[in-house]
């Protein structure tokens, strides 16, 4: 499983443009034996399912096809061929973990149960997850159980890390657009310029920032981008865009939050006499972790000699397994990627290939148990 790790770092592709990685994984599913192999739901998302000797339950294990928008700056042999796109938050580990476990369950099938394995496109804009539930691809299997895993390095190398209740938060993207009107820079008063509103929506959302984790107000605002007319000297402005990312524990908090936004630009943008648009994206829901699950992976673990280090904070970042966890009972655990091992997203970061047969045998053990 290393060299094909290898080979899927080696070709990247971004979020929704996976169809080469997506096409690879067929081809291997297919050559180990799975003959129920669906895709062509959601953008390249695939849907495999392997059947146990009797049945039982379902269980669903959900990896992602997709990396990120970042030069490589590894010079190994298995570096991105792809100029400006590289696997820097390990997917290419957790599909080889996935392609091994459906390995494990073609020549060790279980017993009893159902497995779906599901390798989804777009994760990293969280439209992947959503576009392959609206699909309606689950509907016509009764999930009992929906598993996932993420690598975190700074941890210690192989350990499992567990957390009951949310592991990450809710995360979406805003982008409000303001249209006013140009006019001479010499007569501003005859235009109507967006630039008032834009300083009384930062200083509003300035007053929502708490990061502050142990506050049921946590909330973290971050602005991303603003842009406001042109680099045209002798004309106002009557046109401006800004941009923002939030976060919060719970995704009822966060409609709470998003309600109190709205209502604020449409307040600002009466009083300044301007039309606006509001776009809300890159939505992820919370990971919600079953408190039942995380104890049988803590069995498995500690049955395997496996570490466990039990998290008291959740994680800052979104990911968008969350709309799993909303929809189904199950969990997102983590494997350790080593102290030494480059953070997430950073240019130098590399999955450690020691991780696919410990992420593999707590799939396969939890599908044993459950099935």
């Amino acid at each position: 499983m290393d060299l094909l790790r290898k080979y899927l770092h080696a070709y990247p592709e971004l979020s929704g443009f996976e169809k080469n990685t997506s096409a690879f994984v067929i081809s291997y599913l297919q050559k180990i034996g799975i003959k129920k192999v669906r895709h062509g739901f959601s953008m390249y998302s695939i849907l495999a399912e392997i059947e146990g000797v009797e049945t039982g339950k379902t269980l669903l294990f959900r990896c992602e096809l997709d990396a990120l928008p970042i030069q490589e700056l590894n010079t190994f042999e298995h570096q991105s061929t792809t100029k400006g796109v590289s696997h820097k938050c390990g997917h290419d580990g957790h599909m080889a973990i996935l392609l091994s476990l459906a390995e494990k369950l073609t020549t060790t099938p279980l017993p009893k149960g159902k497995v779906l394995l599901f390798f989804q496109s777009a994760e990293e804009t969280g439209k992947g997850a959503q576009g392959a539930i609206e699909s309606g691809v689950f509907d016509s299997y009764s999930v009992d159980y929906a598993l996932s895993l993420h690598n975190f390095p700074q941890f210690p190398l192989g350990t499992i890390l567990l957390k009951k209740g949310i592991l990450t938060p809710t995360v979406e993207s805003l982008n409000v657009k303001w249209v006013g009107k140009t006019s001479h820079a010499a007569e501003p008063s005859k235009g109507i310029n967006p630039a008032d509103a834009i300083a009384r929506f930062i200083t509003f959302i300035s007053a929502l920032h708490n990061e502050d984790k142990s506050s049921p107000d946590y909330f973290v605002t971050t602005p991303i981008h603003i842009q406001m007319g042109e680099k045209a000297y002798g004309t106002s402005a009557g046109y401006a865009e800004i941009g923002y990312t939030f976060r919060t524990w719970k995704s009822a908090t966060f409609e709470e939050y998003k309600g109190i936004i709205e209502q604020e630009i449409t307040k600002i943008a009466a009083d300044e006499g301007l039309k606006f648009e509001v776009e809300w994206v890159e939505s992820f829901k919370s990971n919600n972790n079953s408190e039942t699950v995380i104890d049988e992976l803590k069995q498995i673990a500690k049955s395997n000699l496996f570490e466990v280090f039990e998290l008291e904070n959740p994680f800052d970042f979104g990911e968008d397994f969350g709309l799993f966890t909303d929809t189904f009972c199950g969990a997102m655990f983590g494997l350790g990627a080593g102290k030494a091992c480059y953070p997430l997203h950073n240019e130098l970061y590399d999955f450690p290939d020691e991780l696919i047969p410990i992420g593999c045998q707590m799939f396969y053990d939890f599908a044993l148990k459950n099935g």
